[in-house]
């Protein structure tokens, strides 16, 4: 009886995560700014962990833990590396102050 409710429930939580990925990726394609497209990256890498390890109950396979675990550590390097992406880019050489010399 109870592993049947937990297949029940875990069915039930990936289509619920399944339902969150279509807003995500609509924000991904069409954000007005940079920054809710980085939300957007770290947001879809979140999610697909969360189906990875969805399907390691289901399947009742570990080895969808591993890839749970890549996908969450590929995410977060990409929004890593967004971020600093957008922070390059967001510098201009003109706004950056000089550094007075002093002369001793």
């Amino acid at each position: 009886m109870i592993s049947g409710l937990i297949y029940w429930a875990a069915g039930l939580a990936a289509a619920i995560v399944a339902l969150g990925v279509a807003p995500v990726a609509w924000r991904l394609l069409a954000g007005p700014s940079s920054a809710d497209r980085a939300i957007a990256t770290d947001m879809l890498g979140l999610l697909g962990a969360c189906l990875a390890a969805l399907a390691a109950v289901i399947a009742g396979d570990a080895a969808f833990l591993t890839i749970a675990l890549g996908i969450a550590l590929v995410g977060f390097l990409a929004a890593v590396a967004f971020a600093r992406l957008l922070e390059r880019s967001g510098t201009r050489p003109a706004e950056t102050p000089q550094r007075e010399r002093v002369v001793e």
